[in-house]
């Protein structure tokens, strides 16, 4: 590769934090047979077909990966129970939330596992966080742990039952939130339960 279309590269992955989208690529006048070289040097992945990340650009956990793949994905469930320190339970994919009806092809990296949500439960409670430096888009605290009481049978009762009694004993708590959430989801009495098994 010539010195002049890697310092052009190099300005693109610079101009654009590390991602390259194969289109983009084409319109900044770079061709797209250099990125099987720019893979087979190690320099960027492919998250999947049309899109790839800079290897130093990449995350431990993958939730930014997840959302610039999927714009719609939510961290959800078990990552976001292992995001908020509430579980010891680390998911082997990165849970994520989608609207019904979401058709996006997923990543290829990082493994993800989809849920669907409809619009009430899909919308409620989205927070933006920072990790590794990088923005992306989980549920808070409350509405993450109704979520993990409303899949139980998909997480198992023991993680459940763990990441209710951490978040009962953390600072960064709001019952009134929890609860309220609980109502517009229709959960209430589930949600009342395991509060008080687990006070």
């Amino acid at each position: 590769m010539e010195e002049e279309t890697r310092s052009r590269i190099d300005r693109y992955l610079r101009e654009n934090a590390g991602i390259i989208r194969t289109a983009d690529f084409q319109r900044a006048g770079i061709h797209n047979k250099y990125i099987s070289t720019l893979i087979d040097e190690g320099r960027i992945v492919r998250i999947k077909p049309g899109l790839y990340i800079a290897q130093d650009m990449q995350t431990a956990a993958g939730y930014f990966e997840v959302q610039i793949a999927i714009p719609t994905a939510v961290v959800c469930l078990g990552s976001a129970l292992t995001f908020y320190d509430l579980s010891t339970y680390e998911p082997p994919s990165v849970h994520v939330a989608v609207p019904r009806g979401n058709r996006i092809r997923p990543p290829e990296f990082p493994p993800i596992k989809r849920f669907t949500f409809g619009a009430p439960r899909y919308n409620l409670g989205i927070v933006q966080e920072k990790l590794e430096g990088r923005t992306f888009r989980i549920y808070d605290r409350e509405k993450t742990i109704c979520d993990v009481i409303r899949f139980r049978r998909t997480l198992g009762q023991d993680v459940v039952n763990e990441a209710i009694r951490t978040y009962l004993t953390g600072r960064d708590i709001s019952i009134d939130r929890l609860l309220k959430y609980a109502r517009e989801l229709n959960e209430e009495g589930p949600v009342q339960t395991h509060l008080r098994i687990s006070a």
